[in-house]
């Protein structure tokens, strides 16, 4: 069974490329980026002009000028830009950006970068865009040069972008702090391999097990961060999945049940409806309708 959602991949094969491209928004894409597509690298859009809209799973947000757009691997999305906004796009793999770092959970741990925020934006005042644009732009002067150590500066600077961001986000929840203690901890890895595992692993107990801790415990540690339970939190990517696959692939419900390891389709069905109110054939069927696909 094969992937129906596009994916997009920039890089090449060969030992001379590296998993970093930026691109100007002025410029057309290589692909129509108003089709609904999904990529295995993050993107970065900085809008400097805005206007149109950014679909990013289910979600639509206005194109606002001064913001910065974060998808990430497996996200469906669809930009529909106006013809006078303007901005630039970062493309980067984990690959690229772990290169030499010992923790290769960063990526993971920040939400913006994956599927913990339900709005992965940020709109900001033009002195806090700024930040960003002058980070931006000494990338895209590094990149275009024969600096034979450019790969490590450019990596240098998109690492400041991502820690700059991440003080952004912090403060828009006001939850700097949180990442501090051991229950944080805890949770933030929990959502790590769920991003990881969501496909194969669907009981807590199994995550409490990798966790070296007991389901209750879990639950527990996860209502009070997330204020859910840890078998909703596991549930939810699960879902986001399925609603990704029946809007954007041709997939039957019995390949969708057996593509996220559920043996019993109409077990599946069953979970589907009970999360989302819908079976999954209505959940597609009312979609297409609304976005005509």
């Amino acid at each position: 069974m094969s992937e129906q959602i596009p994916i997009h991949d920039f890089t090449n094969d060969d030992d001379s490329s590296i998993a970093f491209e930026l691109v100007s928004l002025e410029l057309r894409e290589s692909y129509d980026t108003s089709v609904p597509h999904r990529h295995n690298y993050y993107e970065i859009f900085l809008f400097i002009k805005g206007g149109g809209t950014h679909e990013i799973d289910f979600e639509t947000f206005p194109i606002e000028s001064n913001s910065v757009h974060f998808v990430s691997p497996g996200q469906v999305h669809k930009v529909k830009r106006e013809l006078d906004s303007f901005g630039y796009v970062l493309f980067f793999s984990r690959d690229f950006y772990y290169l030499n770092l010992p923790n290769k959970n960063i990526l993971y741990e920040l939400p913006f970068l994956n599927n913990n925020t339900t709005k992965p934006i940020l709109n900001l005042s033009k002195e806090e865009f700024l930040i960003f644009k002058n980070l931006v732009e000494s990338i895209k002067n590094e990149h275009q040069s024969d600096n034979e150590l450019k790969e490590p500066v450019i990596r240098s600077y998109l690492n400041i972008i991502l820690l700059k961001s991440k003080g952004f986000f912090d403060q828009l929840k006001g939850d700097s702090s949180s990442g501090g203690n051991v229950s944080s901890e805890l949770v933030y890895n929990f959502k790590i391999l769920i991003e990881k595992n969501y496909r194969k692993l669907h009981l807590v107990k199994e995550y409490a097990d990798l966790l070296s801790t007991t389901p209750e415990h879990l639950n527990e540690e996860t209502r009070k961060i997330r204020g859910i339970t840890a078998s909703d939190l596991i549930s939810d990517r699960i879902i986001l999945e399925s609603k990704r696959l029946l809007m954007y692939s041709e997939f039957s419900n019995k390949e969708i049940a057996y593509f996220l390891n559920y043996e019993d389709p109409s077990y599946f069905s069953r979970f589907f409806k009970n999360k989302i109110g819908v079976s999954p054939s209505d959940f597609r069927d009312n979609l297409q309708k609304k976005y005509q696909l």
